[in-house]
């Protein structure tokens, strides 16, 4: 009786906690014919109705913004080291194209409630992520989407070069280091806005979310699998969870909140 009466207040405690947004991992691709970082899996996302999506992106050797998330695309290109006349010509798993940056704003465009998480892969150099973070927000501000964009990187230079140029935007930086020297307090001081770490990080130092939650830092916890992953994210008050299955995160969250 008293087992089963420790899971029923356990259950209580997760529904009645505030639940986290469902960020759809590089779209929602996890449906037949479809494929990670592109127009099918954006579009998806969409229809589905969560948050946001995360996307990747690369800056090609002759400077075109692509999303992909490299750096190798085959075993002969790189996203970052061949011309997009080269990588162009790829083409991915259901006849996929990997689409430029131009054409995923554009798609992302068309649903103004979903947010465009904008990963900038670490490129070779801090001269070139400053030319890509440069390009990315004059091209985000060409296209008239701003008010959708976040940005991320697990380049702490990359972020506070969006600091820099979108001071108004949420900037989060991303790590998979369980002992990373960025928590809220350094967060707060760099103009992030964001903190987004892996499983092993966040469920190994659980403070890190109770103090980015004490200073108004969000935090996003990847990659989410499970509902059990989930509850943990319930439970500890992080703000959003990123996934490959954002449609059973989805039915499974709206579940918890039928039962409130």
């Amino acid at each position: 009786m008293k087992k089963i009466l420790i899971v029923l207040l356990s259950a209580i405690a997760v529904s009645a906690a505030a639940q986290p947004k469902i960020v759809a991992h590089r779209g929602f691709y996890k449906t037949p014919g479809s494929e990670e970082n592109t127009i099918s899996s954006l579009a998806n996302a969409q229809r589905l109705g969560v948050y946001g999506v995360e996307f990747d992106v690369n800056m090609t050797s002759d400077g075109e913004l692509i999303v992909f998330h490299g750096p190798k695309i085959n075993s002969e290109l790189d996203a970052q080291k061949n011309s997009w006349a080269e990588i162009s010509q790829v083409i991915l798993k259901n006849g996929h194209k990997i689409p430029t940056l131009r054409q995923w704003l554009e798609q992302g465009k068309k649903d103004p409630k979903t947010k465009l998480i904008l990963e900038l892969k670490k490129h070779a150099t801090p001269q070139l992520e400053t030319e890509a973070a440069e390009k990315v927000v004059a091209l985000c501000k060409e296209i008239g989407v701003m008010e959708q964009m976040e940005f991320i990187s697990f380049s702490r230079h990359a972020c506070r070069e969006f600091v820099r140029l979108a001071p108004e935007n949420c900037i989060t930086y991303v790590s998979s280091n369980l002992w990373t020297s960025v928590d809220a307090e350094v967060a707060k001081k760099e103009g992030f806005g964001g903190l987004s770490y892996n499983l092993n990080v966040m469920m190994n130092r659980p403070e890190i979310v109770s103090q980015a939650n004490e200073l108004g830092i969000a935090t996003t916890l990847w990659m989410v699998e499970n509902e059990e992953v989930t509850d943990w994210a319930i439970k500890h008050g992080v703000t959003y969870i990123s996934t490959d299955f954002p449609d059973r995160m989805k039915a499974y969250l709206e579940s918890v909140s039928a039962k409130k």
